[in-house]
């Protein structure tokens, strides 16, 4: 099978920068077409993503051995690296498409979050109304290079991927690792905004006793005593390595004022925040003179 040639055929091909490819994916070309009879396309791969939505006529799509017929309304993918041809199924109706083509390491990945597989790459009624105006934006957005014309075209990328999501995404019983694991991920994110427990638990969808007996099993701590742990770990780092005065460094890894982290601190290491300022200051091995070591906002 060859590709042969399309009545009309509208292209827009994006070549993104080094700031651009740090996301996760970003378009490559977009294009729609109206077919001649007898159309084909491949066999043949790309390294990028593809959605081919079908806004009329009908489409055979041959992938890893099995086919299957589609028509208008239906949307079929192409993965990167993958074998996949299509010819156009004569009919009373033209063949027209339109197709987003993407590239990123989050590829392949939202291909299978959006419901796709390569056992069966195609959604059935999926290109409805909003979805077609989405398209359109696209086109319209991709003729321009300014950074908001590409930034709009991220966002209208991102948003159909959004529609093809379901109402409600499956989601397997978590386990106590998952439930830790999610505690963990919070904490280390929020430290610095005074969360609690009770936040915890209404991130993970635990009640508070219950993810507490989880949490210390898993962990060896309470996770009170576990925020407690990482907000004074990093107010020992910012310390050492920044000019932060003691106040600041309280409020930026999450106390409320001076005196809470001081006391917290000391007796966590055993001497004030100033004191382990001034003993790194003092060297390695030597005392610094406790005499000065009143703490002060400094």
């Amino acid at each position: 099978m060859q590709e042969t040639a399309v009545e009309f055929v509208d292209l827009w091909f994006y070549k993104p920068d080094g700031f651009e490819e740090l996301g996760g994916v970003w378009p490559v070309r977009i294009g729609h077409n109206i077919a001649k009879d007898h159309y084909r396309n491949g066999p043949r791969q790309t390294p990028y993503g593809n959605m081919h939505f079908i806004r009329d006529g009908r489409v055979e799509l041959f992938y890893g051995g099995k086919q299957v017929v589609l028509g208008k309304g239906d949307i079929f993918c192409k993965f990167p690296n993958t074998i996949y041809s299509y010819q156009m199924v004569p009919g009373d109706r033209p063949l027209r498409m339109t197709w987003v083509t993407f590239d990123g390491h989050q590829a392949r990945d939202m291909l299978v979050m959006t419901g796709f597989s390569e056992e069966q790459p195609y959604r059935r009624g999926a290109l409805d109304p909003d979805m077609e105006i989405v398209l359109r934006q696209m086109f319209e957005w991709c003729k321009g290079n300014s950074r908001k014309h590409r930034m709009t075209m991220y966002s209208l990328m991102y948003s159909i991927f959004s529609k093809l999501l379901p109402e409600r995404d499956y989601e397997p019983q978590p386990t106590h690792n998952d439930w830790v694991r999610k505690s963990l991920d919070f904490i280390h994110a929020y430290y610095a905004e005074r969360i609690t427990v009770e936040d915890v638990a209404k991130y993970v969808r635990l009640h508070r006793t219950h993810l507490s007996k989880i949490f210390t099993k898993e962990v060896g701590k309470p996770p009170s005593d576990y925020i407690i742990q990482i907000r004074l770990d990093k107010g020992r780092q910012l310390l050492l390595e920044s000019p932060l005065s003691v106040t600041e460094v309280a409020l930026s890894v999450g106390y409320p004022d001076i005196y809470s982290f001081t006391r917290a601190f000391t007796r966590k290491y055993g001497r004030s925040p100033n004191g382990v300022r001034k003993q790194m200051a003092a060297g390695p091995g030597k005392e610094p003179d406790n005499r000065l070591e009143a703490e002060t906002d400094n």
